[in-house]
């Protein structure tokens, strides 16, 4: 007898062997069923722990949990909750969690997927055994037996032993191909490397006044004041009523209520705090007082210091917003120093062009009459160009300083508008030509708006700065 005929009994076998194990695998992965959500745990570095209905979520330096607060209510009231990632003993969470998505993981699908293992398996050595090329029929038992070692990598560890042994029938057609060929060598890669779920032991749900307990904890430990008065309410009401009359109940819901009494006190002296410190910070930053907004943020400090730093968020808040006054603070007390620096330059332009200025206001009447095609009289008409004429040389003799110089530019056209319209005016008297009153009548209102513009931008220098 042949080697070759020696070695189709033992073949014949392993396809036997991995054909039984599908038959025994298919029933198992039908009578599974999954559970509604897999309880996870959160263990604290106090040695404590927090369940977590679902996966928890690790968001930058939080934790995000959904903890369940309802007793035994089905399916369980949901809180969610956040607390520090620095908590959390993550070498304990992160082994429990492997176990946790193991067992979820069979309990779902596990027994389906293995029995798909293990049909592909035994199409694989049919196909080996079927495959004529030697060369070729080591390369396909080594891929399969390469695949089959994988398996439990990516699949939680599942009944890695049975895999195991599901790669080792691999092992002898790889031998036999190697004989054939005249490879003697021996691969390390052939021994199988697959490793369990992790052996950590998975609790059981917890009892209604673990849940309670374990909120409390969990609101102690949140720095979130809208997520603690939320949990706190939520323990509250899940407690209340006759079904919570046992004393632990009765304990945890007086505990509760006092954390939240506290709680709703430490929001009113929060929100006391702001509105008493922004409304002052706010008028003293309008006049400039430096010092007293620095007082306000020191005050701020301190009283967050003494309400025992509660609201971190909050009083981060209110010290930004301190800042921002701050600032604002110390511009107006620049601008108004800068201002009563050059105060006195810009009351002396006041009085150096007050004459124009009282003449040009003077001329306004009949300037109005010009725009409105209503007059003057040339008798007024030659008094209104002699006094702007007058203003306009007046005005050229002043040195207007920087602040003010384009308000000058302003009152001098305004002048030379007004001179315009005079002079069209006495024009359209002459000829009787009604185009050149509507001339006149456009220099007049031009010269009108320049003045009321100009005199604005010079009150505006004149008076100290205000805040925006």
């Amino acid at each position: 007898m042949t080697n070759e005929a020696r070695r189709r009994p033992r073949r014949a076998s392993a396809i036997a062997f991995a054909c039984a194990v599908v038959l025994t695998a298919a029933p198992a992965a039908a009578q599974t069923r999954a559970p509604e959500a897999t309880l996870f745990r959160v263990f604290l570095t106090d040695g404590t722990t927090l369940v977590s209905y679902g996966e928890y979520a690790r968001v930058a330096d939080r934790v995000v949990i959904s903890l369940p607060i309802s007793g035994a209510e089905a399916p369980p009231r949901l809180q969610m909750v956040s607390i520090p990632a620095t908590a959390v003993d993550w070498d304990r969470t992160d082994a429990y969690t492997e176990a946790a998505r193991a067992a979820r993981y069979a309990a779902a699908s596990g027994g389906n997927d293995y029995a798909l293992l293990t049909e592909a398996v035994a199409r694989a050595l049919n196909e080996i055994a079927l495959t004529k090329d030697v060369r070729r029929r080591l390369a396909m038992a080594t891929e399969a037996r390469r695949n089959v070692l994988r398996w439990p990598a990516d699949h939680f560890g599942y009944r890695s032993s049975d895999v195991a042994q599901l790669a080792e029938l691999f092992d002898e057609a790889i031998s036999d191909a190697k004989a054939a060929s005249g490879d003697r060598s021996f691969d390390l890669s052939l021994v199988a490397n697959t490793s369990g779920p992790p052996a950590v032991a998975l609790m059981l749900p917890p009892s209604p006044r673990e849940q309670a307990e374990e909120a409390l904890r969990a609101a102690a430990l949140t720095t979130d004041a809208s997520e603690r008065r939320s949990l706190l309410e939520a323990i509250a009401d899940s407690l209340a009523g006759s079904a919570a009359t046992e004393d632990w109940a009765v304990r945890a819901r007086a505990r509760a209520a006092a954390d939240l009494a506290v709680e709703r006190r430490t929001d009113e002296a929060y929100g006391a705090l702001t509105r008493d410190l922004a409304g002052t910070a706010d008028a003293r930053a309008r006049t400039g007082d430096v010092r007293a907004v620095e007082r306000l943020i020191r005050r701020a400090v301190e009283s967050d210091d003494r309400l025992g730093r509660r609201r971190p968020q909050e009083a981060a808040a209110l010290l930004a917003f301190l800042d921002s006054k701050l600032d604002v603070a110390r511009r107006m007390r620049l601008a108004r120093d800068q201002w009563a620096e050059r105060s006195e330059v810009l009351r002396k332009y006041e009085k150096a062009i007050a004459e124009p200025a009282s003449l040009m206001r003077a001329s306004r009447g009949w300037l109005e009459q010009i725009k409105d095609l209503a007059g003057p009289s040339r008798r007024a008409l030659d008094r209104l160009q002699g006094r702007v004429s007058l203003a306009a040389r007046l005005l050229a003799l002043v040195k207007p300083p920087v602040e003010v110089e384009a308000a000058q530019s302003l009152l001098a056209n305004a002048l030379r508008m007004a001179v315009r319209a005079a002079i069209a005016r006495q024009r359209a008297i002459d000829t009787g030509d009604m185009s050149l009153a509507w001339q006149a009548s456009s220099a007049a209102a031009g010269a009108l708006m320049l003045f009321q513009r100009a005199s604005e931008e010079i009150e505006r220098f004149s008076r100290a700065p205000e805040p925006k």
